[in-house]
This record gives C-alpha cells, structure tokens and sequence, in this order.
C-alpha cells in the first residue's frame, strides 16, 4: 500500500471509527498492511460480532446452493419445533431466515439486553424470546447480537454440523485454497 492511501485510512479510522481494532491486509499470503488501532494489539481477544454475521451470511448462502435450507424466506420458527409460543405473540410466526440476514426483523426491547443474553445458558431460545413483539417486519434494526444466534441455531439443525465444522468444510478451507486471492480482516469490536 502507497504511504499516502495508508496515512489517509489510518487518520480516518483515528478520528471516526473507535470500534476498529485492527486491519490486516493480505496479498498472496503475505501481510502487505498490518496495524493495530484504539488501545489494541495482536495479542488483545475482541468481540467480532459483525465479523461473525458477515460469515454466517456466507455459510448459509452456501447451504442453500446444498439444498440443506431451502430458500431464505423459510420461517425460522420452522426451525424450532419446540419452542413454544406464547398466545399473545403474533410476530414470530411470520419472520424469516431473510428478515434476520438482513436485521429486518422486530425485537423485544428498546436497548441491547446484553446481561440477560450473555447471562443465558441457552443462547438460541434466549435470542428466540427476544424476538418478535409489536414491532415491524421488514423495517431495519440493526442487532450486534440475538438474530446471529438464531441462525447459527438454524445452520446446526440444517446441516448436522456444528457452525465451525461447516464453516471450515465449506468456507475456510476454500479460502486456504486460493492463495492469489487478497483478503482483507478487520476486526471490529462492537
């Protein structure tokens, strides 16, 4: 990368982006940019939640084109036979695998419910009784966490593996594969 181009992303991502962590960008499996930003280094664990859904996005792209979910305007509730329902909930029934890649789907609360999440033990009905509601199918909502469980949850009963086993079956490996490619990482820890 030209010192200019690189001065310029790393001052805009000093004044206006605080949740980049780090930026890696390789070329022929060599690191050709490699810094870190906000307090960050190599070695420091973070949150990658928009990472996370950008690669479930993928994941099930890939098993629609298996055949292992049909289309995207499935009904996740489908999904979930068990999950029982409450008589006052009229939302849920209609919401899609479509509606939670694209965070059109209505939720629960007003602010993320981070300690009741994260404080679940079963993170896939947890997500599941967060959603729905008197909200709106089909107006965005951006979610860093909730719909990406349900997926993950839908993958795992569509495919019969774990989400890390299909994602390095179908993904990962693939990538390992194609060493002309360039890829950029950014790890974002919001």
């Amino acid at each position: 990368m030209k010192k200019k181009q690189t001065a310029s992303l790393e001052n805009k991502i000093e004044k206006g982006y605080g949740n980049i962590a780090g930026i890696i960008v390789l070329k022929d499996d060599n690191a050709v940019y490699e810094n870190y930003f906000n307090q960050c280094s190599e070695n420091d664990p973070v949150h990658i939640f928009s990472v996370t859904k950008s690669i479930i996005s993928m994941l099930f792209g890939i098993a629609i084109d298996q055949g292992c979910i049909k289309n995207p305007d499935e009904k996740i509730i489908d999904f979930f036979p068990d999950y029982h329902i409450s008589k006052s909930e009229k939302i849920i029934q209609h919401i899609t695998i479509r509606n939670l890649l694209t965070m059109t789907a209505p939720y629960k609360y007003k602010f993320n419910p981070y300690p009741k999440y994260f404080s679940s033990e079963d993170w896939v009905r947890s997500s599941l009784d967060f959603l729905g509601g008197n909200g709106k199918i089909g107006k965005f909502k951006y979610a860093p966490i909730i719909g990406i469980d349900i997926l993950s949850g839908i993958l795992i009963k569509a495919t019969g593996k774990s989400v890390i086993e299909f994602a390095q079956d179908n993904l990962f490996s693939l990538l390992e594969s194609t060493p002309s490619q360039v890829r950029v990482s950014v790890v974002d820890y919001r």
